[in-house]
């Protein structure tokens, strides 16, 4: 079996539809039929199952899409491997950000791209760290820079390195007549009228938790799905949020305040696949953010750079 019949695979089996995969493949539909066609002739066994205009994995087709995955992000690797034998600083590089620290992580895209032109970096946002932490185990992304708590695992397959503290806040607009404090209770923020990221995202269940620990029940007017558009809220001044520091010093409007009871504290971490291998951009790039971590924040750990 050819690693292009595995990719046509792949791509079918994420979208689901025939004309939509050959599109992103920039293939015909004819050509992605006959490479599945093949694919399920090799393996003795359907892959998918059509009915009607409709597509769906077999049970089959669902056991053999990680497998899929794992050996093309094997060849992957091997490539890397041996151009970090030469030190070939080209290709692609692809990173994971949480909507929060894309301020940071733009800045070191800026000094990266200007040290190694040859590398095209690919930067992915996400409001979800889940969604990020399964783009690091399916080989989307090299690794993914995120906020992490130690209240609330991840997946073991995942190695999280802490770089540096971001504490919780009170966002609120400048024009807020809370925005001229310089701290304010937990009890305080009980009493607002906040607006939150849904339930079951990473963020709220920290929140939540820290609430619980001090007696506090929130219940928010809003909840909202995105991490951008909840700050946009509260850019209108008609609800405050609990975030971080990072995420609101992006805008000039909005006020960050230290909330007194909370010791607990997020980090900014590294997430990368547990025993993987990182390719030589990867860990020049990695260099980059703990740079920038260096100047404007207290390191927890330096990362051995013979373990990433």
């Amino acid at each position: 079996m050819e690693l292009t019949h595995l990719k046509y695979f792949i791509r079918l089996a994420n979208v689901l539809n025939f004309s939509e995969a050959a599109r992103q493949l920039f293939i015909t539909q004819s050509t992605l039929s006959q490479s599945i066609r093949q694919t399920e002739e090799f393996l003795g066994i359907p892959l998918f199952e059509r009915i009607g205009k409709k597509v769906y994995l077999t049970e089959a087709g669902k056991e053999f899409l990680p497998y899929a995955e794992e050996a093309i992000g094997s060849v992957k690797t091997g490539v890397q491997r041996l151009r970090d034998i030469q030190e070939v600083y080209k290709g692609e590089l692809r990173i994971g950000v949480i909507y929060s620290l894309c301020p940071m992580l733009a800045e070191c895209a800026a000094s990266f791209s200007e040290r190694y032109p040859d590398v095209r970096l690919s930067l992915i946002q996400s409001s979800s760290i889940y969604e990020l932490t399964d783009m690091v185990h399916k080989h989307h992304i090299d690794f993914a820079f995120s906020y992490t708590h130690k209240t609330v695992s991840l997946s073991p397959l995942i190695t999280a390195t802490d770089l540096f503290r971001i504490p919780l806040c009170l966002v609120v607009d400048s024009k807020s007549p809370f925005a001229a404090f310089r701290e304010i209770t937990m009890a305080e923020v009980g009493k607002q009228d906040l607006a939150l990221l849904e339930n079951g995202t990473y963020l709220r269940k920290i929140i939540e938790k820290i609430a619980n620990k001090n007696g506090i029940r929130l219940s928010p007017k809003s909840e909202i799905n995105d991490s951008n558009l909840l700050l946009q809220l509260v850019r209108t001044g008609q609800w405050n949020t609990i975030g971080l520091r990072e995420a609101a010093i992006q805008f000039s409007d909005l006020v960050a305040i230290p909330i007194k009871e909370v010791q607990e504290e997020l980090t900014a971490s590294l997430l990368w696949l547990k025993d993987g291998y990182q390719k030589s951009a990867a860990k020049k790039f990695i260099q980059i953010i703990i740079d920038a971590g260096q100047r404007h924040h207290t390191l927890i750990n330096l990362p051995n750079k013979d373990n990433l």
